[in-house]
């Protein structure tokens, strides 16, 4: 089956909950709804509801109000899985001494290539590339020479890792290495933290894997000319995808089933990366290509949040693109400034910690 190397099945599954009535709200608790929600109105027609939304876009800051289903404590262990964005939110925990996991990691900044930071090899953009890390953390048994695609002599490309330069494999071992030994922390998690960032991704044909980043250009230009020079005949290793939404359940419920193994206390939080595609492989607008992506993975967030009693979700991605574009965006219109990253934290702080 493709995307099944290197996979583990769960020892212990979770089965969603019932769904066929899950909005089917009675009239005393829509009147309950009324009288307790004070962010329920998107108008403010009475001119003083401070928490319409048409007020609140006023603000440099848009809040989005939460209800979770559970609390943290300060002291749990908290650890993220996701984008960059995902990096963001754990520097600002760290900022307010909360128990982030996944600090101190050690990759050297030669390895990158370019400056960045130090976890930026961590940042899985997609469900799949999610489960193969946490697949290669807990069974290292599996011969991984596949996975790397030779540039050049002795500097190979990592299918896994964002931001890595070509590195000989040897020190492509050493960055495997030390992901797996800060991922291996996931055991003691208390809060796992997941930013879902894109839709759009890569298989690899010779391995089965789907790939965390675009292939190398070196290694595409070598797939053309190969392409080219076999009059037709010649398979593609590298396909792009555009997945539907029911792929994307089913991943996400792979995921989350693979984190109840090998995370078992945890709890999971869920949200989506604000961060743009900054390119897209189909014929669409990238502005509408990214749109359907946070869309469908928004929907999928959803869908975990209403099937598993131990997933949540929490409305950063609202935040993020309801507050005013010129406090929220860096110059590059991609990243998120960290003056707004810290006051989403603090909103989840308030919300969910106690």
């Amino acid at each position: 089956m493709i995307g099944a190397f290197w996979q583990k099945e769960p020892t212990e599954t979770i089965a969603p909950s019932p769904r066929s009535e899950e909005h089917r709200t009675p009239f005393s608790k829509i009147s309950e709804n009324n009288r307790l929600n004070k962010y329920n109105k998107w108008i403010d027609t009475a001119g003083n509801n401070e928490f319409s939304a048409q007020a609140r876009f006023q603000n440099e800051f848009f809040y989005v109000n939460s209800k979770p289903k559970f609390l943290f404590n300060k002291d749990d262990g908290f650890f993220g899985i996701g984008s960059c964005f995902a990096r963001n939110i754990e520097h600002s925990l760290k900022e307010r001494n909360l128990n982030c996991l996944t600090d101190g990691i050690k990759i050297p900044a030669g390895y990158y290539n370019q400056d960045r930071d130090p976890r930026a090899a961590m940042n899985k953009f997609n469900i799949p590339s999610m489960i193969d890390e946490i697949n290669r953390t807990f069974d290292g048994s599996k011969d991984e020479s596949a996975r790397y695609i030779e540039i050049s002599e002795n500097a190979f490309f990592d299918t896994a890792t964002s931001g890595i330069d070509l590195l000989s494999l040897d020190k492509h071992a050493e960055v495997k290495a030390e992901i797996a030994r800060v991922f291996r922390r996931l055991a003691d998690a208390n809060a796992v933290f997941i930013t879902l960032g894109l839709v759009e991704m890569w298989l690899d044909n010779k391995t089965g894997l789907y790939l965390n980043t675009s292939p190398h250009p070196t290694a595409m230009r070598q797939e053309i000319r190969a392409e080219k020079a076999s009059l037709g005949t010649y398979t593609n290793r590298f396909v792009h995808m555009r997945p539907n939404f029911m792929f994307l359940r089913e991943k996400m419920h792979e995921f989350v089933n693979l984190l109840l193994v090998h995370a078992p206390k945890a709890k999971l939080v869920v949200t989506v990366s604000p961060v743009p595609l900054q390119t897209t492989m189909t014929s669409d607008d990238v502005v509408a290509s990214s749109t359907l992506s946070k869309c469908l993975l928004r929907a999928v967030a959803e869908d975990a949040r209403e099937s598993f009693d131990h997933v949540d979700y929490f409305p950063s991605y609202e935040m993020v693109m309801n507050s005013r574009r010129d406090a929220t965006w860096a110059t590059d219109a991609v990243h998120v400034t960290d003056h707004i990253v810290k006051q989403i934290t603090d909103g989840f702080i308030n919300e969910w910690i106690v």
